[in-house]
Order: C-alpha cells, then sequence, then structure tokens
C-alpha cells in the first residue's frame, strides 16, 4: 500500500508542475475579439490542399525543364549524320560503289 508520506510527495509535485504550467500559459485576456482572432490562428495552421497540389505541380514543373534542358544539351552534342531525303536515294547512296565495280569489271 502507498503511504501517506508518498502521496503527499506526489501531490506537492503535481501542485509545482501545475504551477509552472499556468506561468508559461497564462489565462488569455477576455475580449470580443478573441473568439475570431482565435479561429484566425486555427486556420492559419491549416494546410490548404490546393497548395499542397501547387507545390507538387511545381516540383513536376521543375523536374520536366530540367529533364528537357538535359535533352537539349545532349542531343546538341550527338553527332548528326545527314539522313537521305527519300528511300531510292538511301538505296543509291548504300550502293553507288557497286556500280563502279560492275562497270571496272566489264
Amino acid at each position: 500500500m502507498m503511504n501517506m508520506n508518498d502521496k503527499l510527495g506526489r501531490e506537492e509535485v503535481l501542485d509545482s508542475l501545475w504551477s509552472e504550467y499556468r506561468s508559461a500559459f497564462p489565462d488569455p485576456e477576455p475580449s470580443a475579439n478573441f473568439m475570431p482572432n482565435l479561429w484566425q490562428k486555427i486556420e492559419a495552421r491549416r494546410v490548404d490542399p490546393i497548395s499542397v497540389f501547387r507545390h507538387f505541380a511545381k516540383i513536376c514543373l521543375m523536374g520536366t525543364a530540367a529533364l528537357v534542358l538535359i535533352f537539349a544539351i545532349s542531343i546538341s552534342r550527338l553527332k548528326v549524320e545527314p539522313i537521305a531525303s527519300n528511300y531510292i536515294d538511301a538505296l543509291d547512296a548504300e550502293h553507288a560503289s557497286d556500280y563502279v565495280e560492275v562497270a571496272d569489271a566489264l
């Protein structure tokens, strides 16, 4: 069983904690604007869901812009070979040396 001294000691500790709490958080001054001011503070702390989506969209936009910039730089550094304008020109360019060999054989 708990003796009386332990109970009194705990009550004194609890009383000292309550007095520290009261000194740290004094009672607010009563006024007509108490509740409106309190609700303004509460609303200011709430996270607006639109701002969360806006923040996510900004992150996606910045990531996309960075990727486009990386791709643009890498593409500009690639060695680009000329492309034949049509299929016939491509075949002609590929087999141009064959005609010379045939002509030399005759």
